[in-house]
């Protein structure tokens, strides 16, 4: 018989994402949980409500983010390409080495030039 607690091995763990207007007018959007395929729509909807009312430049801090699969990695870039259609730059501030790990691997290694200004490296 399984209880609560087995339950929860095997329910994905939530995913926060919090966003501060910064003083030079970016937003910074925070994400802390694993990214993937079982939260994608919920973070879709979040990050949408959120990138559509930024102005100037977004900080995405995904340091918080320990686990990401091949659909939160293409949630990123998808979220990336509909900021830069509304010509609103998107960079990657922090990540944690997952996150780094997944983006280096699909190629996208540019999407972390914002981090320390060395991009992602391996």
């Amino acid at each position: 018989m399984m209880t609560s607690t087995d339950l929860g091995r095997f329910a994905p763990r939530g995913l926060v994402v919090s966003s501060f207007g910064l003083d030079d007018g970016a937003l910074r959007i925070r994400v802390i949980g694993d990214l993937e395929a079982a939260v994608v729509a919920s973070f879709r909807d979040q990050m949408t409500r959120l990138t559509n009312r930024a102005q100037g430049r977004i900080e995405l801090d995904l340091a918080g983010v320990a686990f990401c699969d091949a659909a939160g990695g293409r949630e990123l870039l998808t979220l990336r390409a509909q900021a830069a259609e509304r010509q609103v730059p998107m960079v990657l501030v922090a990540a944690h080495p997952a996150v780094r790990l997944l983006l280096h691997l699909i190629g996208e290694d540019a999407f972390g030039q914002g981090l320390d200004g060395h991009g992602l490296g391996t």
